[in-house]
């Protein structure tokens, strides 16, 4: 009995959000963000490597793409608003340099620069990855 009284608690659960009804109870008050608000673009400039290149991936809100909001969403996350400006690897050669700027729909931008080895946390690395694939696949052909 108790396994079917827990299916109808999510049932009504799941319709009181559908609906609103009791949104105030449930949901809790988005926090207050004065200078940040939802990414409008991602840029990554890839340079360096063995052969010295020079790339450029974009997706902005325009970019029809199944990730595209998921990379936006990732880019938008305090934990990415909060990283450093840089995460250096240390001596090596023939390393990727990756340079990320973020432009934010009030006008802000945050740039933040890595490159291959270096200790950078996993928020910067999925917005790089993200971003180059939906390019990627984005790109035509030859």
């Amino acid at each position: 009995m108790s396994v079917m009284l827990r299916a109808i608690g999510r049932i009504i659960t799941a319709f009181a959000l559908l609906t609103g009804a009791g949104a105030g109870s449930l949901a809790a008050p988005a926090p207050a963000r004065a200078a940040w608000s939802d990414a409008h673009q991602v840029t990554v400039a890839r340079t360096g490597g063995f052969a010295g290149v020079n790339e450029q991936y974009a997706v902005s809100t325009s970019t029809v793409h199944i990730y595209t909001a998921d990379l936006l969403a990732t880019a938008s996350t305090r934990e990415f608003r909060r990283l450093s400006p840089a995460y250096p690897a240390g001596p090596g050669a023939d390393r990727f340099h990756y340079t990320v700027t973020v432009t934010y729909r009030n006008g802000v931008t945050k740039t933040v620069s890595t490159e291959d080895g270096a200790p950078a946390p996993e928020v910067l690395w999925q917005v790089i990855d993200m971003t180059m694939q939906i390019s990627r696949d984005l790109a035509p052909v030859s």
